[in-house]
């Protein structure tokens, strides 16, 4: 799974191991080493919720989807998911969720756990 976090913006992108892990398990969890003994992780669960949600609990930073949600974009060529989670005083973290596509700009990245047909669909 990558992440990219950047001012109220979180956006993942999964390779076809993390969605068939999200599929199997209801979650997908990738965590960062920082320091001795210290890590923190991204978690994204399928979940009984309304809306994408966004937590922060002991070093996880969890994202929600609801079940019905999550299911749909596993079992279809659906690439991504989107939403706001409003929050406190009107704060928004902006929510995308992605199908990760072969990079361009990295040639000797491995593609087979990409979704290279769907990029072709996308052009």
């Amino acid at each position: 799974m990558k992440i990219r976090c950047t001012a109220n913006h979180l956006r993942f992108r999964l390779r076809k191991s993390d969605v068939e892990e999200l599929s199997g398990h209801q979650s997908v969890r990738e965590t960062i080493s920082i320091a001795p003994g210290q890590r923190l992780a991204f978690e994204l669960a399928a979940a009984p919720v309304d809306v994408l949600q966004a937590s922060y609990q002991e070093g996880v930073v969890r994202v929600s989807i609801p079940t019905a949600t999550a299911q749909n974009w596993i079992d279809t060529d659906e690439v991504g998911i989107e939403g706001q989670y409003a929050f406190g005083k009107g704060e928004t973290l902006s929510i995308l969720i992605e199908k990760d596509f072969p990079c361009k700009h990295q040639p000797q990245e491995e593609k087979g756990d990409t979704f290279q047909e769907l990029a072709r669909k996308e052009r």
